[in-house]
């Protein structure tokens, strides 16, 4: 049974995760696409990677401000990683916010 964890989103923070996943999410595409000269193996690892990202760009989608969100470990930590290139006061919270969750 996996384990949830809660954490709740103003709407500058959601702002923030959707844009931010959506960056991500058209960059692990990005690769898959320069990927499919590789390797088979390579080719599957960054077809899960961009599955992964497809998925939690989807998920933030429907979140809303405010709303308590029950979410496993591995999701927050696909979020958080899409906040690592954004400098702003909302990601920072998000971020901080994902790690008092866990």
């Amino acid at each position: 049974m996996p384990e949830f964890y809660r954490v709740t989103f103003d709407g500058d923070e959601l702002d923030v995760l959707r844009r931010g996943c959506s960056r991500q999410s058209d960059r692990e595409d990005q690769r898959l696409d320069e990927a499919a000269s590789g390797s088979l193996e390579e080719v599957v690892k960054q077809e899960g990677l961009a599955d992964d990202m497809r998925l939690i760009k989807s998920t933030v989608s429907i979140f809303k401000p405010g709303q308590a969100i029950l979410i496993t470990k591995e999701d927050l930590l696909l979020i958080k990683k899409c906040l690592e290139n954004i400098g702003s006061p909302a990601a920072e919270g998000a971020a901080k916010k994902i790690d008092e969750a866990l």
